[in-house]
């Protein structure tokens, strides 16, 4: 059964390898041409362009994923959603799955998910100049010890954010963030002592700015997503081990207290702001306790 396992587990990872290197292919060409043209609205033609390719790579890796792998998909509130609005998103984070669980769950449904993702990760062989033709914006954050260094580099990382994002502007997009910063494991959940049961602290940041830069969203999407396998790496998923898999989605109303560009900026307003994000963590932390296979 192992044995079946793994060489299902090489299929997989040969066929999103090509798939990969295929779609690069078209890509990348066409990521150089948008960087050398200097009319913003051309750009944006040409990123939509660039979006429709990463939307046929989604569409092959959901194709093999539920043929091969086969998994049980049970999915839930996901029927108000359309590709004309702005959204912000997030979801729970527990396995390198969940990001092909998101994409396959909101590919071609909603305007394209843009993932917010470390600044070192636009260094990638090939896959990171795909995020950066994508528009994915990288979020370069400066430590306590460098920004003791040099103070100049205070809040440098949120200006840097809001002149990347301010083009999301012009045309429906998806932002995503994990809220939780880092995948779920028990280690990281005693060392954080956090409240919650099944789930990481939630950080506000991501999400504030995103709010803060983009005045089109009004509604955040809330996935939740519950394996029943207790393994749940990459490896896992390629070999098809997370066999059933629920999947919650909330559509929710974002306060208009929160639209606004000063909420990145504003102490009350960010601690308001990060204590509704905590009242939704622990509604999602009760639905995961709920649902959860025995």
């Amino acid at each position: 059964m192992i044995f079946v396992e793994n060489i299902k587990g090489i299929i997989s990872f040969t066929i999103l390898l090509i798939n990969t290197l295929a779609l690069a292919t078209l890509m990348i060409p066409l990521g150089i041409i948008k960087f050398l043209i200097p009319v913003k609205t051309l750009r944006v033609s040409f990123t939509k362009l660039i979006i429709k390719i990463g939307e046929i790579w989604i569409s092959v890796n959901s194709f093999w994923v539920l043929n091969l792998l086969n998994p049980d998909i049970e999915i839930k509130g996901f029927e108000s959603l359309n590709k004309n609005e702005w959204y912000l998103a997030t979801s729970n984070h527990q396995s390198w799955a969940d990001i092909f669980m998101v994409q396959m769950l909101t590919n071609k449904k909603i305007p394209m998910l843009k993932f917010f993702m470390k600044h070192i990760l636009i260094y990638v062989p090939v896959i990171g100049i795909c995020w950066w033709a994508l528009d994915m914006p990288f979020l370069k954050r400066y430590t306590k010890e460098q920004i003791k260094k040099n103070p100049n580099l205070q809040g440098r990382d949120f200006k840097e954010m809001r002149k990347s994002l301010n083009h999301y502007s012009l045309h429906p997009v998806s932002v995503f963030s994990y809220a939780e910063g880092t995948r779920f494991t028990k280690r990281k959940h005693e060392d954080q002592a956090s409240p919650y049961k099944n789930l990481l602290k939630p950080k506000e940041g991501g999400m504030a700015l995103a709010l803060s830069v983009i005045p089109s969203i009004k509604f955040l999407i809330d996935i939740t997503i519950i394996y029943e396998s207790p393994k749940r790496s990459f490896w896992d998923y390629l070999c098809g081990r997370l066999k059933k898999i629920k999947i919650f989605v909330r559509k929710i109303q974002i306060p208009e207290e929160f639209l606004n560009e000063k909420l990145i900026e504003d102490a009350n307003q960010r601690t308001n702001f990060k204590a509704w994000i905590n009242d939704i963590w622990k509604e999602k932390d009760e639905l995961i306790s709920f649902e959860s296979f025995n």
